[in-house]
């Protein structure tokens, strides 16, 4: 055990009840591209609900793919490609969550007929012809502006939701990280991390999506729905650490890395690049130490991934804090407590 994995263990061990805050949770800690920590506290599991890491995972880094040969279409209005959307919002206010969508829709609720991602995305893309963008002062992070990333790319790339991540998936290597299309588990139960006593669906989630609309959507979605082991979120990490760095990476330029992942919204308005959360000044979930250079995004069932280059210092968390309900919130204050902890751990 290494003196890193010794020191948060110990913060671990101080805590009065991990379980009251979650179950388990997986830490992975790498320092100048090498890994200094490992940890498993609690009850874990190979695979977890990556939830909102999705956003980043999967549309962040195919819109990466695509704007890096067609910069200037960030700026295009949507409705050249999408004429049903007859709005003037660009994919860049939509990454940047300033396109005045609101935060959640219920639509799980109205999405019906045979569970095939295909089908029921189609019903989805129809029912956002109906939504109507506000003028707001400040960003409102938005499963919406994710929905409208995927629509935008369907068409642009003209390939299905699923075809889009397989390429994403292959070129960056990313076999361990997937959806559930149909919402079956690609493996036995037992290696998943449970999740919610959902009322809604009658039973404990286990190895389907947790968020509602993905899983009526039938596991496919911009903006969740892919699940992972901790390696394989670190080792995406790891590539686009390369790429940030200007080293050989499956990334596109790193010109276009440092412009999804640095600030491209004053602070005044929120705290995003293109598709990346930036650390905020108060309550960041990246803790008290990262610096403002620093680039990341979390999901609701308890994951988390940043990477703070002024320290070459990236962590992986994840966990499964919604189980057995979400009204459990304690893994909030908790995470950024773990963030201090690996860098206060470093002296």
């Amino acid at each position: 055990m290494s003196r890193i994995e010794r020191a948060l263990k110990k913060r671990f061990e101080s805590l009065e009840g991990l379980s009251a805050v979650t179950p388990g949770v997986v830490v992975d800690v790498h320092l100048k591209g090498k890994r200094v920590a490992l940890l498993r506290q609690g009850e874990t599991y190979t695979y977890y609900d990556l939830a909102s890491l999705t956003k980043i995972l999967f549309t962040a880094s195919a819109s990466m793919f695509h704007f890096d040969r067609h910069r200037r279409e960030l700026f295009d209005p949507v409705a050249n490609l999408l004429p049903w959307w007859r709005h003037k919002t660009t994919p860049f206010d939509f990454l940047t969550h300033t396109a005045g969508l609101e935060w959640w829709l219920p639509m799980y609720e109205k999405l019906k007929g045979p569970m095939t991602p295909e089908s029921r995305w189609a019903q989805m893309k129809k029912r956002l012809r109906a939504v109507k963008p506000a003028r707001r002062e400040k960003a409102i992070y938005s499963d919406l502006d994710l929905w409208m990333m995927g629509a935008f790319l369907e068409a642009r790339l003209e390939k299905t939701l699923l075809g889009i991540w397989k390429d994403t998936s292959d070129r960056l290597d990313l076999g361990k990280i997937f959806f559930h299309p149909g919402n079956k588990p690609k493996y036995r139960p037992a290696l998943y991390a449970p999740t919610e006593d959902c009322v809604w669906r009658g039973r404990v989630l286990r190895g389907e999506a947790h968020d509602e609309n993905t899983w009526a959507l039938g596991g496919v979605a911009p903006h969740a729905g892919l699940f992972g082991d901790i390696e394989s979120v670190s080792d995406w990490g790891l590539k686009l650490r390369h790429a940030w760095r200007g080293e050989r990476s499956p990334f596109p330029r790193q010109s276009t890395v440092r412009l999804f992942t640095g600030r491209r919204i004053p602070k005044a308005r929120g705290d995003w690049g293109l598709g990346f959360m930036k650390p905020s000044s108060r309550k960041a979930s990246a803790g008290r130490h990262f610096s403002k250079r620093s680039y990341g995004h979390t999901g609701f069932t308890g994951t988390s991934y940043w990477y703070d280059p002024r320290r070459d210092l990236q962590y992986a968390i994840l966990s499964n804090r919604v189980h057995p309900t979400r009204a459990n919130a304690r893994f909030v204050s908790l995470r950024p407590r773990i963030h201090d902890w690996v860098v206060e751990s470093l002296g």
